[in-house]
């Protein structure tokens, strides 16, 4: 009996270990892709080639959708900047904290500060201006690739979006994952509509996301590894 025992912890252990090397080399394909597609885009920002599609983009969607969403998207605009962002994310991590989920807690907060961290390094270093193609009454500040709110968006709600679908089942899970794109989707869009960032800058802040992402999921599936290795060691040592 104890040796079946132990053999079912031992094949737990390295069914952890096997689901974690998977996530780990389906993210690091993923980043190896992200950094050749942000890579390559940033090399066509900074050439200019770039320029004409962007112009035509924004042009295009400045005559096409309706004047009255300026102030719709200007309440989604603001949905992210710094000011709403870091309140929210310190009532939901006090929300974890209480419900016991430290670790989402940590995920988040290190998601979105790292998103922080990471679009202010690239604009400061690629320091493309903004557009100035029509005025919408809307002023930004700072430099425009990769857009701020769309990194932000993937590094907060998005990785808020994952927190809870993964606790949660059924309809409820694919509410809150479609509610979540909607929301990161809309906020680049809302950027684009008041322009204050040509396209490229708002793909340029999702794939940087994204990147972090993979890397700070990457760490946690390691995590879960170390920790369901250590719990089978510790319960052969017991056994």
């Amino acid at each position: 009996m104890l040796g079946a025992w132990r053999g079912i912890v031992r094949w737990l252990a390295d069914r952890l270990t096997v689901v974690a090397a998977a996530w780990l080399a389906a993210g690091l394909v993923f980043s190896a892709f992200v950094i050749w597609a942000f890579t390559e885009l940033s090399d066509v920002v900074i050439e200019g080639e770039s320029r004409r599609v962007d112009r035509a983009v924004l042009l295009w969607i400045h005559t096409t959708f309706p004047g009255w969403l300026d102030g719709p998207m200007r309440i989604v605009t603001a949905l992210g900047y710094y000011w709403v962002v870091l309140p929210l994310l310190g009532v939901v991590i006090a929300l974890f904290y209480r419900a016991g989920w430290r670790l989402s807690a940590t995920l988040l907060l290190v998601s979105t500060a790292g998103s922080v961290v990471l679009t202010t390094v690239l604009k400061s270093v690629i320091r493309r201006a903004r557009p100035d193609l029509f005025d919408s009454g809307y002023h930004a500040s700072f430099y425009s690739f990769p857009s701020g709110h769309a990194t932000v968006a993937v590094g907060f709600y998005g990785m808020l979006t994952l927190v809870l679908a993964y606790r949660l089942r059924g309809t409820a899970r694919w509410a809150v994952g479609v509610s979540g794109v909607i929301v990161v989707l809309l906020i680049g869009f809302s950027r684009l509509y008041l322009g204050v960032h040509y396209p490229t800058d708002v793909v340029a802040g999702y794939l940087a996301a994204l990147l972090w992402l993979v890397c700070v999921g990457a760490v946690y599936a390691l995590w879960l590894s170390i920790k369901g290795l250590r719990a089978a060691e510790s319960s052969r040592d017991e056994g």
